[in-house]
């Protein structure tokens, strides 16, 4: 367990007063498995070890989760509500935008960027974010940033739906059909998270 504010909280305690659909869903989420719909495997390898660097949890549930939500958006056919003018679609922007990432590695380092050690990952991605890059030819056709921003907004939307993250943050899930009674300021339910100082 990642340690915090409520080491001993755990949201998914409370799933039985979730209804069945709600259940459901966040239930899929503990138990995570990359189908590949999109990615090829080491295209989710690279991500799964980008996203472990970029949320600094290691936790191999959380980050298949990651992955598959990511792999599992990426693949359906739903537009894209926005997009900057100059970047590619989102499955071309991932797919080339992951390579950049690799060529990057390599540039500096002479390897693949799941080989490096976490402070050359985190220099190599911190390269990607200010535009700093070495390899030119591997962003021809985007700046780096512009996926590095649609990588760290898509890792951190689905990073922050997943139970054992709920319970990292002390956040108490779907209060549904349930409800919160203790809405005032400083006040918490009963099965809400008590921070460790709290008795």
């Amino acid at each position: 367990m990642k340690p915090g504010r409520y080491p001993s909280y755990d949201v998914w305690d409370q799933h039985t007063e979730w209804d069945a659909h709600t259940r459901k869903v966040v239930g899929a989420r503990r138990m995570p498995a990359i189908a590949n719909q999109f990615f090829t495997k080491p295209e989710s390898l690279l991500l799964q070890t980008v996203v472990g660097v970029l949320v600094n949890d290691h936790r191999l549930e959380v980050l298949t989760f990651v992955v598959e939500h990511l792999d599992d958006t990426t693949a359906s056919n739903i537009g894209e509500s926005q997009r900057k003018v100059g970047v590619p679609p989102k499955k071309e922007l991932y797919r080339l935008g992951l390579k950049g990432i690799d060529a990057e590695s390599h540039a500096a380092y002479g390897t693949d960027f799941v080989a490096l050690k976490l402070d050359q990952q985190e220099a190599v991605l911190q390269h990607v974010a200010n535009g700093g890059i070495q390899n030119q030819e591997a962003w021809k056709d985007f700046a780096p940033a512009d996926f590095f921003k649609r990588l760290l907004h898509d890792t951190v939307s689905a990073y922050y739906s997943h139970p054992l993250v709920w319970s990292d943050i002390g956040y108490g899930g779907p209060a549904y059909p349930r409800g919160y009674v203790r809405v005032e300021k400083g006040l918490t339910d009963p099965w809400e998270a008590k921070a460790n100082d709290e008795s």
